[in-house]
Parts: C-alpha cells; sequence; structure tokens
C-alpha cells in the first residue's frame, strides 16, 4: 500500500497588534485540519506554543503565526483560506506555501499551479520554483508585502528519501514496536536536546513527532515504505555553529539515497552536507516576503550497480 510521504505546507504570520491565533481555540483548529482532509490526533502545548500531531503530519500555533503541515492526498489551501477569512486577508503580513516533488502527483486532488491560482486571488505573491523540474524541487508561493523577519526567525527542513532498510524497519508497526523501542534503537526524541516530544505510530507503517522548547519546534514524518520511502525533519531551531551537527545527525539515523535542504533565514549562512553526499543541485534566492532560501539537494553516489527493482501497482492508503 503506497502513502505519499513528500508534503504540502503553509506558514502564516499576522500584522503586529492583531488578537493570538492560539485564542482562536482548539476548535476552530480542528475545523482547518479537516478543511485539509485530516484530523487531531493529539496535542502538546507549553506557554509559546500549541502543537498538533495530525493524522497527516502536524500544525503548530503561536499567538503571532500559524504553520501547517500535511502529507498524502490533502487539500492544505481550503485549509489557508479558511485561516485567511477568520483573520482577515488585510491582518496577514505573511503567507508562504510550499510543495514537493512527489512521486505519484496524479494522485494528488490539485498541483501546485492550481493551488497558487487559488492563493492569489484571495493574497497577492509569486510563485517560484526551487530546483529542476526533472529532479526533485520545491515550489513556494510567497505572498508580497515587503515582510521583514526578525534575524533568529528561520526554518531548516531536511528531506530524505531513499530510507536505509534497517532505519526503515524500525518503523513498522508491529507488537515489539513501541514507542520506546523507536526512541531507543533510533534516537529520534534526541536530535535536539531539551524538547518535550508528542509522538506516534501509524498502522501498519509510518511514524509521526512534534517536539516543543518554549517558542522552538522540531517535528518528524517517517513514511517507511519500501517504494517511496520519505522522511522529513523541519525545526525553527536557531543553531548558529551547530547546524552542521544536526544535519549530520538527522543524516546518521535515516541514511537516505538523497537528502533536499530547504532553509528560510534573513541572512543567508552556509548549510554544508557531509560525505559521502554529493552534490546536485543549488538554488539561492530572496523572498518578497523578506526570508532568503536555500535549496541544497544531494545524493549518494553508487558504489556498484544495482538491480531493476520489482514494482506493484500501488494501492493508495486510506490515510490520504
Amino acid at each position: 500500500m503506497f502513502f505519499e510521504g513528500a508534503e504540502k505546507k503553509a506558514e502564516l504570520v499576522v500584522v503586529p497588534g492583531s488578537p493570538s491565533l492560539r485564542a482562536l481555540g482548539r476548535p476552530f483548529w480542528e475545523g482547518v485540519v479537516l478543511k485539509a482532509r485530516a484530523k487531531v490526533l493529539s496535542t502538546l502545548s507549553n506557554a509559546d506554543c500549541d502543537a498538533y500531531l495530525l493524522s497527516e503530519s502536524s500544525l503548530f500555533v503561536w499567538d503571532e503565526r500559524a504553520l501547517l503541515i500535511t502529507c498524502g492526498r490533502t487539500t492544505l489551501v481550503p485549509a489557508v483560506l479558511e485561516l485567511v477569512d477568520r483573520v482577515g486577508s488585510d491582518k496577514v503580513a505573511a503567507l508562504i506555501y510550499e510543495r514537493k516533488d512527489q512521486i505519484f502527483p496524479e494522485y494528488q486532488p490539485t498541483n501546485f499551479l492550481d493551488d497558487a491560482r487559488v492563493l492569489g486571488a484571495v493574497l497577492p505573491g509569486k510563485a517560484v520554483r526551487f530546483g529542476e523540474e526533472d529532479e526533485h524541487h520545491v515550489c513556494l508561493f510567497h505572498s508580497d508585502r515587503g515582510f521583514k523577519p526578525d534575524t533568529r526567525d528561520v526554518t531548516l527542513e531536511i528531506l530524505m528519501h531513499g530510507i536505509d532498510a534497517r532505519a526503515r524497519a524500525a518503523f513498522f508497526k508491529g507488537p515489539e514496536h513501541t514507542l520506546e523501542f523507536i526512541h531507543r534503537e533510533t534516537g529520534v526524541r534526541g536530535i535536539v536536546d531539551g524538547f518535550e516530544v508528542d509522538d506516534h505510530v501509524f498502522e501498519p507503517t509510518g511514524y509521526s513527532l512534534n517536539a516543543l522548547r518554549g517558542r522552538e519546534y522540531y517535528t518528524i514524518h517517517v513514511t517507511p515504505q519500501r517504494v517511496g520511502s520519505y522522511v522529513s525533519f523541519e525545526t525553527n531551531h536557531f543553531f548558529n555553529e551547530d547546524l552542521d551537527k544536526v544535519v549530520t545527525r538527522v543524516l546518521d539515523i535515516f541514511r537516505p539515497s538523497s537528502v533536499d535542504v530547504l532553509a528560510f533565514s534573513r541572512e543567508l549562512d552556509p548549510v554544508t552536507v557531509p560525505k559521502p553526499y554529493l552534490p546536485r543541485r543549488s538554488v539561492v534566492d530572496r523572498l518578497g516576503c523578506g526570508y532568503g532560501v536555500q535549496f541544497l539537494s544531494f545524493f549518494k553516489p553508487q558504489s556498484r550497480p544495482s538491480k531493476a527493482q520489482a514494482l506493484e501497482v500501488p494501492e493508495l492508503s486510506p490515510r490520504g
């Protein structure tokens, strides 16, 4: 059974002085999630942020911004429109909508250009692609209102394809594959120290994790199927000199055959990926909403020829 792990993502920031997004309450946010064809499984909160673990990825809500990530065959744009309608388009300081390339895009209810057209009718913006069309790439629609992010307003995404078979095995549901087993075998809870964690194992395969520490989050979503295995790691933690260490730590856990790194920040600090990965593509640009963006695509070279892979006509997962 096939599940499309590559995500759609939307981050919305409201103008200073707007009512708190957290104050909209859980029933409102559950309705937003339903618009995306997902549901809330559990929540984790602290004084700064509410983290919702979803049937398809995650939602994070702060007073002044919200971040919604969905995978599978979800419909994220209606969820974004629901939020914009509630807060008012004039109260939106910045919006970034993101879609990664997918293995079976023909199974998706919309494509990126469809989504950008709908969003652009509500919030003027621009659509861009980081990476080549016939390679791994990420498409962004971003508002164009001159937003100026804080210097510590950063996002790091590590998007991994072709997960090592031994790494994948830990995330298949089974009597022994408890959360404690996954924590012990993989180390996913300790990628960044000091975070409180909420996580879930899916049936028959799959794993999601939300983690909070103050305003900071990190989130992991694992699709461990044999064909089309995929993992995403994302955080807004301000790493400073520890950035390369965290990239290495994540890659050591999942050992993917290829990895794409997407980094958002006001100041573009270089991101490096360790050997044996080799660079395939590098794209750097600055968005009209104030963020500099780096897209870096790497692959692990083959040591010897491989055999052709037997394929089965995929049955789509009921999760998405």
